[in-house]
């Protein structure tokens, strides 16, 4: 069975055998009414014309060109159906119609071709007038999609079909198709498919091509690919270069206004997000701060009471309890303020060049008073590591961290801090160690985040706010620094949460 192409030069060939025979037969006819031989002449070039301006292709008009400067040389310039007699002016006067006929046939086919590009570049240019208007004035994914598909499928007559990425380079699992003027949203996606020829740079052509079909990715100005185009490849084989040119353009247009709508998209998502969290930090901040004056009053008179009450009353006791659990409330009250003010940047930070170990030796002397049962032990290196900070706030941060060891500790197994330059050499680290029971992965990727707590079977563990490591975050963030937790990898239980400072370079000793 022919396919289109096929059949468009059948009947082409057709066509021009059938004016060669035609322009035949009529010059026979006349020649029988004794016609002048410059009017059959004139009817044989008349027919190279017809079949030039007919037919796209210049081979046609020169083959008809040829048929028939052979059919005027036996039939009509020679003596008539015989090759006796031949007169070299005969055999001059064909050559000279097969030139003038062969040269009708170009201009035409030349006048022809200009006519249809010009046409085809007018047709184009509408098609790119009016797609770029129309997607000047969408606000969703889906309007591009379905506009770019149609423009697409009206102009070059074919199927199509769009893939999206996510930020990752992954294809989605389905995607969109435009067949015979219905669109089909849940196609899916032949995951098994890496498209890692979409990871490289963007083709030359503009375009891939597979056993099935050509397909046209398009990317960021950052370079990563987000969506992609595809034609069946029965359709796109048939395209002219011009026709690929247009199909170029139209989806880098549609390609801009697709980058466009996601990054404003994703911006409206922050957006949203911020705003939810500048609610909340407002919300926790004032219900702190309202809180905080019952919660002092309730401190208070619990004192006045167990001044007052005998030490081993039952009243004496109800009213400790009470005092312990205000004081519970009111520092977990105190802890929200903190972490409100450094998430919002109103912490007025007194950043100067400390000794790492200077501070670090602070905080263990502070929690030894705390803590005389629980040992500490301090490795630092032999050079003097230097950093620009808060010393105030980093030293909240490592009591913070031994507080926390302890919690999560039994017995009375040591609490190890480490302080040692970080392997790149930008950054000086310090790490909090404990023998506990350590992390789960879900802990590990949860303890930063506010108000989450794990259970603690250490005997005489308090119970946690689930505030002091986010506030330990904030204050590394702050600080241009970071944290992060992690099990201890000697074979030992226990988890070890480390701090990174950027390292300040000390001049050299003179």
């Amino acid at each position: 069975m022919f396919n289109g192409e096929k059949y468009q030069q059948l009947k082409d060939w057709a066509l021009t055998f059938s004016v060669c025979i035609l322009c035949v037969v009529i010059t026979e006819a006349l020649r029988m009414f004794h016609a002048p031989d410059e009017l059959l002449c004139c009817l044989y070039i008349l027919g190279v014309v017809l079949i030039s301006y007919w037919v796209q292709g210049y081979i046609y008009g020169a083959a008809a060109s040829l048929l028939l400067a052979i059919s005027y040389f036996y039939f009509i310039s020679a003596p008539a159906m015989s090759l006796a007699k031949l007169n070299p002016y005969h055999l001059l006067t064909t050559a000279v119609m097969l030139v003038i006929s062969l040269l009708i046939s170009s201009v035409t086919s030349r006048l022809k071709t200009a006519e249809m590009q010009a046409r085809r570049r007018e047709e184009k240019s509408q098609v790119l007038y009016h797609l770029t208007k129309d997607l000047a004035g969408v606000s969703s994914l889906d309007e591009v999609v379905n506009l770019t598909l149609v423009n697409i499928s009206k102009t070059f007559r074919t199927d199509c079909r769009l893939l999206f990425f996510d930020e990752e380079g992954i294809p989605e699992k389905q995607f969109v198709l435009y067949e015979k003027g219905v669109f089909n949203r849940g196609v899916p996606t032949d995951m098994n498919r890496t498209f890692e020829e979409y990871q490289g740079q963007k083709p030359e052509a503009g375009y891939f091509i597979t056993p099935t079909q050509y397909e046209w990715p398009f990317y960021t100005p950052q370079g990563r690919v987000f969506g992609a185009i595809a034609i069946p490849a029965t359709n796109a084989q048939n395209f002219l270069s011009q026709d690929f040119r247009t199909i170029n353009t139209m989806i880098e247009t549609a390609a801009i206004v697709i980058d466009k709508i996601i990054l404003e998209n994703r911006q409206e998502e922050s957006r949203i997000v911020l705003s939810q969290e500048r609610y909340k930090t407002n919300l926790l901040r004032s219900i702190s701060h309202d809180l905080r004056t019952p919660l002092a009053g309730i401190t208070g008179t619990c004192e006045i009471l167990m001044e007052m009450l005998p030490d081993n009353s039952k009243e004496h006791e109800l009213a400790s309890s009470i005092a312990k659990e205000t004081n519970w409330l009111f520092t977990m009250v105190q802890n929200v303020l903190s972490l409100t003010r450094l998430q919002n940047g109103q912490v007025d930070m007194k950043k100067e060049v400390m000794v790492v170990e200077d501070v670090v030796n602070s905080a263990v002397e502070t929690m030894q008073l705390r803590l005389p049962d629980r040992p500490l032990e301090v490795i630092v290196p032999d050079d003097v590591l230097a950093a620009q900070m808060d010393s105030a706030l980093i030293k909240q941060v490592l009591i913070n961290l031994i507080d926390n060891a302890n919690k999560y500790s039994k017995g009375h197994t040591p609490i190890e801090l480490k302080v040692k330059e970080a392997e790149d050499g930008q950054f000086v680290e310090i790490s909090v160690a404990d023998h506990g029971i350590g992390l789960s992965d879900a802990a590990i990727e949860k303890v930063f985040n506010m108000f989450y707590t794990t259970k603690s079977n250490a005997p005489g563990a308090l119970r946690g706010f689930g505030l002091g490591l986010p506030i330990c975050q904030s204050i590394m963030k702050a600080h241009g620094g970071s944290i992060h937790a992690a099990n201890r990898s000697d074979g030992t239980n226990g988890a070890v949460f480390t701090i990174s400072l950027p390292k300040y370079k000390l001049p050299a000793a003179l």
